[in-house]
């Protein structure tokens, strides 16, 4: 089996979700609270073999419930007992090539089964068979959904791992009178071992017991003494997997939920669709990657469909970008975005920032600098942030994603803004062979952000910095690269000046440089040369350093470009609140130290 297709009207967060699936193995990614679970809760209530499962008004979209509940699946490579003209195979409808449903499976369109749940406001709901064009409908039973063969794999771990009514486990075991019978003879025998146990403080309590209902008019007891209740544990639901002596129920969380999904596979029949939420949780990283390559080999090999739900970066990095659906929800409206073969070199980008994909949205530093300075920027912009108790970024979702320099920037924004991730690029602005690209970038929606034209990042902060910034700028340069070789890379850029000691003003006059002269110098000097790699901040630590020599200079850099910048970089970052002013807060707390 395999579902093709999911409709969904007026169901929990969803108002409306329209889904087309062509992949056997389907990761769901998105960001906290987009719906990626009420899908997978959605797929398992169309197809569920259950007669009667409980429904809620909470179960309607805003409680409304004047509209239906409604989920429709289509589903194909359907199972012969299901087609047979005794069961289903009269309701069967075409899937052709392009998603079109048609009436009845014609030569070049598959045959498939579309199944509907409808929940009205009494809470009851009814599975049918409905065909394209057609109003008349066929009821579906328990039965046969049970035919379609959907399982939810790793839930309530611990009930796989017994013999109770309805697990995997008992499905493995022909009949259910076999551990019926152990049970009730291990329970027998438990009882016959409490009566013949030595006396014991249990036995003295029980002879009290007696006397004294004996003295209150009841008709004396012939022997009160401990003992097992009978069929307190004659259910086989107390019957459970144990390693030696050790109950399954006394390991981790991850080896319960591998031990559990592993006894749900061997008891599924073949060509099943399984749902998996959050398959990561309570998993290692390599156990993880690991199942994640084996449910890959089954669906490969057409034995089953996957469909999970994630927010591990290690899945988007161990699968492959067509097994990833993005989910967004928006006003209701839920989308299911299948990464499009037309990407360039999408499989890179998303596994070089994989957790972009389970956030909102980015911002896309050109290197390593730039990401190691937007993450300064936010870590001083969310503590303002928290002191006005607004949202920080973690919370709103904004993922910063190394661009990895060249043209790699622009297709990384490109790409995670194709497939719904509202994304800001921040480049340099001294490189003209890339304008062609940010321009292509920003005609697909991309923000871009660059420093003032011909200047890269430490040009704009150079040139933008108080004396006391930049000789604040300075002393970080010294305290990462040595005094040595920043005197000697700016005495360079000097025209080979000979420098002494680490003050700017000093370092001046020795090389009868004005201020502007001296600063082109540094700016020069902490770009470096790409060939000998001797950038002064070319480090994601450095970068976060240099950050915080802007913010603390930055109540005295407003109207510079630099600080416009940056304020539309914040703007972004935190869309959905107003930013505090860096600046106005500065000056207030000098008024109040005054």
């Amino acid at each position: 089996m395999m579902l093709r297709r999911l409709s969904i009207r007026n169901f929990r967060g969803i108002k409306s979700c329209d889904w087309s699936i062509d992949q056997r193995l389907i990761a769901m990614v998105g960001p906290g609270d987009s719906a990626k679970s009420t899908l997978l809760d959605a797929v398992g209530l169309v197809l569920s073999p259950n007669y009667s499962p409980q429904f809620t008004d909470a179960d309607f979209f805003n409680l409304d419930m004047s509209a239906p509940l409604t989920i429709e699946a289509v589903i194909t490579e359907l199972p012969d007992s299901l087609v047979k003209e005794s069961q289903l195979g009269k309701e069967r409808s075409g899937l052709k090539s392009d998603g079109t449903l048609v009436h009845d499976p014609l030569d070049d369109a598959e045959e498939c089964l579309v199944i509907r749940l409808t929940v009205t406001r009494e809470l009851e709901p009814t599975w049918e068979v409905v065909r394209p064009g057609s109003d008349e409908t066929r009821g579906i039973t328990a039965s046969q959904r049970r035919q379609l063969g959907f399982f939810r794999l790793g839930e309530r771990p611990d009930f796989h791992l017994r013999w109770a009514r309805g697990s995997a486990l008992s499905g493995l075991t022909e009949g259910s009178d076999g551990a019926s019978s152990v049970i009730l003879d291990a329970q027998r025998e438990a009882r016959r071992a409490v009566f013949d146990a030595e006396p014991n403080p249990l036995h003295a309590a029980a002879g009290t017991a007696q006397s004294s209902a004996t003295k209150l008019g009841i008709s004396p007891f012939t022997k009160l003494r401990p003992g097992l209740e009978p069929g307190t544990a004659a259910s086989a639901h107390a019957l459970m997997l144990h390693d030696g002596e050790v109950p399954l129920s006394s390991y981790g969380l991850g080896t319960r939920r591998l031990t559990s999904l592993s006894v749900q596979d061997q008891a599924m029949a073949g060509g099943s669709i399984i749902g998996i939420d959050e398959l990561e949780h309570g998993l290692e990283p390599h156990r993880l990657a690991h199942v994640l390559r084996y449910l890959k080999r089954r669906a490969d090999d057409q034995h089953l469909q996957v469909i999970l739900t994630t927010h591990s970066p290690i899945t988007v990095e161990t699968l492959e970008v067509q097994h990833l659906a993005v989910i967004r929800t928006d006003g209701g409206t839920t989308s299911c975005r299948a990464v499009p073969d037309h990407l360039e070199n999408a499989q890179g980008a998303f596994r070089s920032a994989p957790s972009a994909l389970l956030g909102r949205r980015a911002i896309v530093g050109e290197g390593a600098t730039e990401v190691g300075f937007l993450r300064g920027l936010i870590r001083r912009w969310d503590e303002l942030r928290l002191a006005a108790e607004l949202s920080l970024v973690s919370a709103i979702g904004t993922v910063i994603v190394n661009g990895s320099g060249g043209t790699q920037p622009t297709q990384r924004a490109r790409n995670f803004q194709s497939l719904g991730y509202p994304s800001l690029l921040l480049m340099d602005n001294d490189d003209r062979t890339v304008d062609d690209e940010v321009a292509s970038a920003v005609a697909d929606g991309v923000v871009a952000e660059r420093w003032s034209y011909g200047r890269a990042l430490e040009d704009e902060v150079v040139q933008s910095l108080t004396v006391e910034g930049l000789q604040a700028l300075l002393d970080l340069a010294i305290e990462l690269r040595g005094e040595e070789s920043i005197r000697a890379s700016v005495g360079a850029k000097l025209g080979d000046a000979q420098l002494t000691g680490t003050d700017l003003a000093q370092w001046q006059t020795e090389a009868a440089v004005d201020e502007s002269g001296l600063r082109d110098a540094v700016a020069a000097a902490a770009k470096g040369t790409k060939s000998k790699g001797n950038a002064w901040f070319k480090r994601e630590d450095a970068g976060e350093s240099l950050a915080a020599v802007v913010m603390t200079d930055s109540a005295n850099l407003e109207g510079t470009a630099l600080m416009s910048i940056l304020g539309r970089v914040q703007e972004f970052a935190y869309y959905e609140a107003p930013v505090p002013d860096a600046a106005a807060e500065q000056q207030t707390a000098e008024t109040a130290d005054a």
